[in-house]
């Protein structure tokens, strides 16, 4: 029994003993029953290793059976000390508070996930355990080649360079190491015995001379682009069979390599692209008899190009996966929303318009062609024949989905300077296009402002890059975009000078953990200065720029454990008429936690009240907005944030609760409950396309733009404006969004 009605306990946990190693799996999965989601924002996995946690969230999409759930080894993330995979004794599984009622849960059903790897991804654990500046890169880039076999269903798994034994290799074709400037000595005696009996390696951007030898390469230079980063992977005339002739990947720098020997046989796939769209000559990617080197790491899959340069990587390395991502790709032709095959599709598609009808014609076309190759073998011809019957079934199913109108349709864009090129014309083009009808772009921070600013600091190309504020502005106008500056309050910001948190600093207005922790990029929100700066930045624009609206966010303290300054103490002394002992008297369950607790919202309250009298004097037609957590009832004590509050009060024009859920079911019972919280305010859920698992879902995104109509609520944002944005939105324009 889920137990949080007439309680107040923030989750509850069900502990199961277990005796894990792992190392050969690709995480575990299990099946969970829920009665009724309702009260659960969401579930966390913790699977204990000595003195640390390895954690992942998840929600169920399905009340009253039983939904798989599998936990990924490369989602994870650490508290504490982990010691390793190899040493799991307890699995906690946490549900979190949304509403205070019952429910019945249930979990069955533990196993390893995944199917037998034939691939070992080599986290650089080794260096990871330095801690210097690349750490956290050590990781991410491991994520992103395991991220990327995911979706081209390679199976493989992950494994850290300091664990890998020889018992690990049985069945492995593969070893890929994805960002590993050392290695271990254990690890390269088990590279040199794995190359001997056949194996290949995959090594990216390494100067190790242990995994050059074995690729029997050497380092060349290392190149910088003068002109702004490579582009990308172009495709040279030894290039792969289906090998995509282009595929765009950002980097800044690559390590050059070539044959380390006059008799050493090796094949440039790609080069570097320029940024002046010429090729560099540069080799972006080698083959050698050994495996392959990729001059640079591999970013995480942003377009169907970068999966397919992958795939047909892998498939010359291990050429049994030809047969097997050919079959796969055939069984999954149809598999979409509720349909789990081509005919179920059809049958639903029968009634649909004339466009839809079209597609899947020629899905019908391509399913035949690609199941006549399947049966000579011919795995080449099979696999492009089902990715066009997937893309044309996908097309049918997105143009019989209904449109709406009128309808508040938003993205929130992150970068200042629009899109990956950094063009707003190009941006406000593809919102307009598809459908859209306002952006919300990240304009200035706590410390930082994109444009010239009398208040913050301006950001430091300006002289290079211009005022980005006006270039949107005159891209929105152009096109009709309503646009509604986000700002980032409190946080400081990526791009803040290093004199600004000097003089944070030195006036004593960051915020501090209750360890005494500094956290010099935090403004504390009780400081009257750092008030009266989030009021003045917001207001400067509405005065400055005829914009739409203003948007907050992170209109809130960072977490439960901020902000305990020396100024917060004297603050709040006042506040209550008497002298805190110790912190410990603010802690729950103490006399003094809902006066503190109303302290911090009351910091945060009055800098959202402060802004919507101020702005509404200088243009009372301006629009006030904020993208806010989703579960108030318990948020506005976590963060402080009471933006219920808010929109009782008349402060906000819409809210836009940030939802971003995997899980449909999840996204729908947030959204539900909010109607209540937000009341006469409008709300537009935030739908989180780019935090996805699969950040190109568009299927995913039409259901939930769909169960926000279904609830009878007047519009959506989307997060991200990005590279994820761009591939989905052109099926989004051939019905939901239709323009």
């Amino acid at each position: 029994m889920l137990n949080f009605n007439a309680t107040k306990h923030a989750r509850a946990s069900w502990d199961i003993p277990v005796q894990l190693d792992l190392r050969r799996t690709k995480g575990i999965q299990f099946d969970v029953y829920c009665s009724d989601l309702k009260p659960v924002q969401y579930f966390t996995c913790y699977l204990r290793s000595g003195s640390g946690w390895y954690s992942c969230t998840f929600n169920p999409d399905a009340t009253h059976q039983w939904v798989r759930i599998v936990i990924p080894k490369s989602e994870v993330e650490t508290e504490g000390n982990p010691a390793g995979w190899q040493t799991i004794d307890c699995i906690r599984i946490s549900a979190w508070r949304g509403t205070s009622e019952d429910a019945v849960c249930g979990f069955a059903n533990l196993a390893f996930a995944g199917g037998k790897p034939i691939a070992l991804v080599v986290r650089a654990e080794s260096c990871i355990k330095k801690k210097d500046a690349e750490a956290r890169g050590y990781s991410d880039y491991a994520n992103s080649i395991s991220e990327t076999f995911d979706a081209i269903n390679f199976p493989s798994i992950q494994v850290a360079d300091d664990e890998l034994t020889e018992t690990q290799l049985d069945a492995i074709q593969l070893l890929v190491l994805p960002y590993n400037t050392t290695v271990p000595p254990s690890l390269a005696q088990i590279l040199t015995s794995f190359c001997a009996r056949g194996g290949k390696i995959l090594a990216c951007y390494t100067t190790a001379p242990d995994v050059l030898n074995l690729l029997k390469l050497k380092v060349s230079r290392t190149v910088v682009p003068e002109q702004g980063p490579f582009q990308g992977f172009a495709k040279t005339p030894q290039g792969l069979d289906l090998q995509p002739d282009f595929v765009p990947q950002p980097s800044h720098r690559t390590v050059v390599v070539e044959p380390s020997a006059t008799n050493v046989a090796s094949r440039v796939i790609a080069f570097w692209q320029e940024n002046d769209k010429t090729n560099a000559s540069l080799p972006a990617i080698t083959l050698t008899a050994s495996g392959a080197y990729i001059g640079h790491v591999w970013y995480a899959a942003k377009t169907a190009d970068k999966n397919d340069l992958m795939r047909t990587l892998v498939g010359e390395l291990v050429p049994a996966f030809w047969e097997q991502t050919a079959r796969q790709a055939y069984a999954e032709i149809g598999v979409l929303s509720t349909h789990t095959n081509l005919t179920s599709l059809a049958r639903a598609l029968q009634a649909a318009p004339q466009p839809a009808r079209v597609e899947l014609e020629r899905a019908q076309e391509a399913a035949r062609q690609a199941s006549d190759a399947l049966a000579t073998h011919a795995w080449k011809q099979s696999l492009p024949a089902s990715l066009r019957a997937r893309d044309a079934a996908l097309r049918a199913w997105c143009s019989a989905q209904p449109s709406r109108t009128p309808e508040f349709r938003a993205f929130w864009c992150h970068s200042a300077y629009g899109l990956q090129d950094r063009n707003w014309d190009r941006a406000m083009r593809l919102l307009k296009e598809s459908g859209f009808n306002a952006v919300l772009p990240n304009m200035l921070w706590g410390g930082v402002a994109f444009y010239p600013s009398e208040v913050l600091p301006t950001y430091a190309e300006f002289d290079q890059r211009g005022d980005q504020l006006e270039k949107c502005l005159a891209a929105a106008k152009k096109y009709n975009i309503r646009v509604h500056v986000w700002k980032v309050n409190w946080n400081t910001g990526w791009k803040v000078p290093p004199s600004f948190l000097a003089q944070i600093a030195q006036e004593q207005r960051g915020q501090k953990r209750l360890t005494g922790e500094l956290k010099s990029a935090w403004l504390c929100p009780s400081h009257p200065k750092n008030q009266d700066l989030e009021v003045a930045a917001m207001i400067e624009v509405v005065r400055k720029y005829p914009v739409d609206g203003i948007h907050f966010d992170y209109i809130r303290y960072p977490d439960n454990d901020s902000c305990f300054c020396e100024g917060c103490k004297v603050r709040f002394e006042q506040r209550i008429g008497k002298k805190l002992a110790t912190w410990k008297e603010v802690q729950i369950g103490e006399p003094l936690f809902n006066a503190w607790q109303e302290f911090r919202r009351s910091n945060i309250s009055t800098v959202v009240e402060r802004v919507h009298r101020e702005a509404k004097k200088i243009r009372p037609d301006i629009q006030i907005s904020a993208a806010v957590f989703r579960n108030w009832p318990s948020d506005r004590d976590t963060v402080a944030q009471d933006w219920k509050v808010w929109c009782d009060n008349g402060w906000l024009d819409f809210v836009c609760p940030m939802d971003y859920f995997d899980s449909n079911m999840s996204f729908q019972n947030a959204v539900a409950a909010q109607k209540t919280y937000a009341g006469k305010v409008p709300l537009y859920p935030g739908i989180g396309l780019s935090c996805w698992r699969n950040p190109q879902d568009a299927v995913k995104l039409i259901e939930q733009i769909a169960y926000v109509r279904a609830l009878d609520v007047p519009g959506f944002t989307v997060f991200n404006l990005d590279a994820h944005a761009e591939a989905v939105l052109p099926y989004l324009r051939l019905g939901a969004t239709h323009p």
